[in-house]
């Protein structure tokens, strides 16, 4: 868990906490899609955490083989995850290190404490991130 969360925390740790308009409805395709880039910079406007999603998205594809997103299994398990649940969760992930920091004296122990909250929070992330880190590169 070492490496992914120390990767997944330093995107965290400068997200945005812009509030998203909820009478709007963006982030509302799989995130094993992208949207075109009109609809992301529409989103990115709203709500700038999509840009963090947008890099995260990306830099996923560096540990997965090819086709891993148009996987049928992959699709099966993952396809209702959406970019909106992944900015949630990134945004939940910073605002409990940031509330909690001043708890633990170590990095370390703050985000295994973040990790347990989020794995009951946000289960189904935690096995995607945890599907892309098995590295099974091509």
């Amino acid at each position: 868990m070492g490496l992914k969360n120390i990767l997944i925390i330093s995107f965290l740790v400068f997200s945005c906490n812009n509030q998203i308009n909820k009478n709007i409805d963006i982030g509302n395709i799989s995130i094993l899609k992208y949207p075109n880039a009109k609809e992301l910079n529409k989103w990115i406007k709203i709500d700038s955490q999509y840009a963090k999603v947008f890099e995260v998205r990306k830099y996923f594809e560096n540990f997965v083989k090819k086709d891993f997103f148009e996987k049928e299994e992959i699709q099966s398990e993952f396809g209702e995850l959406t970019w909106s649940d992944l900015s949630d969760y990134q945004k939940k992930y910073a605002e409990l290190l940031n509330n909690n920091q001043k708890n633990y004296k170590e990095t370390k122990e703050l985000t295994r404490f973040v990790d347990s909250l989020m794995m009951i929070e946000y289960p189904i992330i935690i096995n995607f991130v945890d599907k892309i880190f098995e590295l099974e590169y091509y």
